[in-house]
């Protein structure tokens, strides 16, 4: 600071000259950080000053002994800063290191925002830290209206003659559970008389005894006291139980609601979780239904398939409408969980050659070691039937994860079908047919797919009708010279003689409609399918209202011909 504008004290000291009144600055604690009686949106030097001076004391709250010692700036500072900080300087701001207040500092903010700076008249002793909360806005809560009314009614008036004892507010947030406890307890935990302005808040104390409530959740139910359309990044289990804790059932619908609209591979494990605790049946059908469809086009492409617990992939898997590309797919599924369950450690999901080699590396067969037979269910679930590649086939037979006496049943049934016509050992149609998945999406008039089943050829086709939401699913049989099959197709694969082979079938559509999956289904059809143009073609089902992905799923099967009658479907 240039010499002409400080004066030399015989002491050896300086002092700033006065100056303006509105420009007259105050030192701010011990250090040499000055700033001005009142902040001005120009003042961007005291403004930093301030700003850094209360950094300092947030990072430094670990005691009420270090609070008073690091005691910078005071809680009336704070709102005037963050009302009169400029763009530039509020940008600045969030550009450091505390980018995201703290709990309480988010409560505390947002409190004296709406009550203006107002008394608090409880202050909630909860998860190590302390609330300030005003009667107008905690009364809206049942748990804390009820823990005050019984505080009130307890209360003794007690004298404070003490010396220098009247109360000075301070900030809830920064004070600390240390600093107010011991003020509290000293007024005996209750109303205190009034002494002119100033009065004793009721200390209410709150245990939590549900370890999935944290800070965050608490603060933001206390917020929606105040703010009831407050919002949060997270909604989740936290939030639900605090919101029972607290006993906010509007808080509770709200994220319920949330919930239901925001279930992903993140968060549908998680959420099922919260669903079955809190005996939530609309959220814990609606994480069932999404994993019905997503379970293999999704999840098993993200991390968070590692959390799926072993009762909730089983009941996904035994489900008839669990949509998948092919049967293949769900086997690998399965594998990528396995292998996740003995690597829970790792963040990122293996390739599929890494998943094979777990399974190939194995000291006998899997599934008859002591660690392989809890997963002995999963596999029964699935259709090992309907997996009839030529290198899917080899690839299961290479790892050493199926008894011997599955892999003979399996491929038993494959050589007895291709030499018998297609005829399969078919009891109950739900259960043992093959199915077929198809994603229809985009502004494609025609979506269609090639399949092949014991030496018989499909080709699966979904249209759209017109210009609007009306589409029709259909199936028709090839030849297997057909151009819509690869050339692959025809080399490697087997192809059946037989003129006419009876199919029974099914067509599955389920598509989104005003935020809830909907399923359209042809039912069972039994239909010979010949190769002239007038049989050859499956009867359409047109569905309207649809909106775009739709996941159609294909289901076939091939019943023996004495038999037909005797099939369950």
């Amino acid at each position: 600071m240039p010499s002409a504008c400080l004066d030399a004290l015989g002491d050896g000291q300086w002092h700033v000259p006065p100056g303006p009144p509105h420009r007259q600055r105050s030192q701010a604690g011990c250090t040499n950080r000055w700033r001005l009686a009142r902040l001005l949106a120009g003042d961007m030097l005291g403004q930093a000053q301030a700003w850094r001076a209360f950094s300092l004391t947030h990072q430094t709250t670990k005691s009420a002994d270090t609070l008073q010692r690091c005691d910078i700036l005071s809680s009336q500072d704070l709102p005037l800063l963050l009302t009169n900080t400029p763009p530039l300087a509020a940008a600045s701001r969030h550009t450091g290191p505390s980018v995201h207040p703290c709990p309480e500092e988010s409560f505390y903010l947002l409190s004296q925002e709406v009550t203006q700076s107002a008394k608090p008249d409880a202050v909630l002793q909860c998860l190590g830290s302390m609330w300030e909360l005003h009667w107008p806005f905690l009364s809206r809560s049942e748990t804390l209206a009820e823990l005050y009314v019984n505080r009130k009614k307890q209360r003794n008036t007690l004298l404070q003659n003490r010396a220098g004892c009247s109360w000075t507010r301070t900030s809830g947030w920064r004070s600390g559970a240390g600093r107010w406890g011991q003020m509290l307890r000293e007024d005996g935990g209750i109303m205190g008389m009034s002494q002119g302005s100033l009065r004793w808040p009721t200390l209410l104390q709150l245990t939590v005894h549900d370890h999935s409530i944290t800070k965050e959740a608490v603060s933001f139910a206390l917020r929606t006291l105040y703010r009831p359309a407050e919002c949060t990044e997270q909604w989740g289990g936290a939030v639900l139980s605090a919101a029972v804790l607290f006993g906010l059932p509007q808080l509770y619908q709200r994220c319920l609601d949330e919930m239901m609209a925001n279930i992903t591979s993140s968060t549908v494990c998680g959420f099922h979780q919260v669903s079955c605790k809190h005996k939530q049946t609309g959220l814990q059908g609606a994480c069932e239904h999404w994993l019905e469809l997503f379970l293999v086009t999704d999840l098993s492409s993200h991390i968070g398939l590692k959390d799926l617990p072993f009762d909730l992939l089983l009941k996904t898997l035994r489900c008839p409408r669990v949509f998948a590309v092919s049967e293949y797919d769900l086997l690998q599924t399965v594998l990528t969980w396995i292998y996740l369950q003995f690597h829970s450690s790792d963040h990122t999901l293996p390739s599929h050659s890494k998943v094979i080699g777990l399974f190939c590396r194995t000291a006998g067969v899997f599934l008859e070691q002591p660690v392989g037979h809890k997963y002995v269910p999963l596999f029964q679930a699935l259709r090992l039937h309907a997996i009839t590649e030529r290198h899917h086939v080899e690839e299961i037979e290479k790892m050493n994860l199926l008894p011997r006496s599955w892999l003979l049943l399996t491929f038993s049934s494959h050589y007895h079908s291709i030499h018998s016509g297609g005829d399969m050992h078919l009891t109950n149609f739900s259960k043992h047919s093959v199915r077929f998945g198809m994603i229809v999406g985009g502004e494609l008039q025609d979506t269609t797919r090639a399949i092949g089943l014991y030496g018989f050829y499909f080709l699966l086709k979904a249209s759209r009708v017109g210009d609007g939401d009306e589409f029709g699913f259909s199936m028709e049989r090839l030849r297997h010279w057909d151009p819509a099959l690869t050339e692959s197709c025809r080399r490697t694969q087997p192809f059946s003689m037989r003129a006419e082979r009876r199919v029974c079938y099914q067509i599955s559509v389920q598509s989104c409609v005003n935020g809830e999956w909907r399923e359209n289904s042809s039912g069972v059809i039994s239909q010979v399918f010949g190769l002239s143009k007038r049989c050859c073609r499956s009867e359409v089902l047109n569905v309207g209202g649809l909106s775009i992905p739709l996941r159609v799923t294909f289901a076939l099967a091939f019943p023996m011909p004495c038999r037909c009658d005797a099939v369950t479907l």
